[in-house]
């Protein structure tokens, strides 16, 4: 019984992702074109500090609700400039590229404090490794489109040594968290990034639509998709 609800499933996400160079319902392959952003600012002038152990949850939250202004003028880039930044979750918002230079790392807190409680997807109905509530991801996205999150072979690193000895020891209050996750949401692109040390998933899209991720230059493309694809 479980190797046939493996094949189906195998199945249903086979049909919703597309490979750079295939035909995807007789359609040329999605090409990604990333243009450029009318305004951008630096997560330094929020505040931040990229010495590895200053954390920056605000500086970044703050930093993202300012750029929400920029929606309705072509959207805005928020710069990650060489450093490690330590930060807790944080919201994305529409039309809104993340760009993590080269030399660039966001860490993620070891502090289950920073990491939001958030309900278990309806598609689970409970969590997936704790009944009941979850960690929301490092980085978050709900009902979002037009997103990027890219760079010059910057880093996310989860830190996610502390996780998993959780996870193995039988000690987590809650599910795990992946590094990225959307929710509800469209036209999103990951790319030229290196996920480090995920406490669980590295990116985890959820009921979303148009989703393209470059993992060593192999190009994926989600159509759509009802429950979720972990990378």
């Amino acid at each position: 019984m479980k190797v046939l609800v493996a094949l189906l499933l195998f199945l249903v996400l086979s049909s919703a992702i597309g490979t750079k160079g295939e035909e995807i319902d007789g359609q040329c392959n999605y090409k990604i074109k990333l243009e450029p952003r009318p305004h951008s600012v630096s997560i330094s002038e929020f505040g931040a500090v990229g010495d590895g152990t200053t954390l920056n949850t605000v500086a970044f939250q703050n930093a993202i609700f300012y750029l929400t202004s920029f929606a309705d003028k072509g959207g805005a880039q928020l710069y990650v400039p060489p450093g490690r930044w330590l930060t807790g979750s944080f919201n994305l918002t529409s039309h809104l590229t993340l760009f993590l230079e080269k030399g660039a790392v966001v860490l993620a807190s070891q502090d289950t404090t920073h990491w939001k409680i958030v309900e278990p997807l309806p598609s689970y109905g409970r969590g997936i490794e704790v009944p009941g509530e979850r960690y929301r991801s490092l980085i978050y996205g709900y009902m979002l489109h037009d997103v990027v999150i890219t760079g010059d072979n910057g880093t996310i690193d989860g830190q996610g040594s502390v996780w998993w000895d959780w996870f193995s020891s039988h000690s987590l209050n809650y599910t795990r968290p992946p590094l990225v996750e959307f929710i509800d949401s469209k036209d999103v692109v990951v790319s030229n990034l290196t996920f480090l040390n995920a406490p669980a998933y590295n990116i985890h899209p959820v009921y979303c639509r148009l989703v393209s991720w470059t993992l060593d230059g192999f190009l994926l493309f989600l159509l759509s998709n009802l429950v979720g694809v972990c990378m």
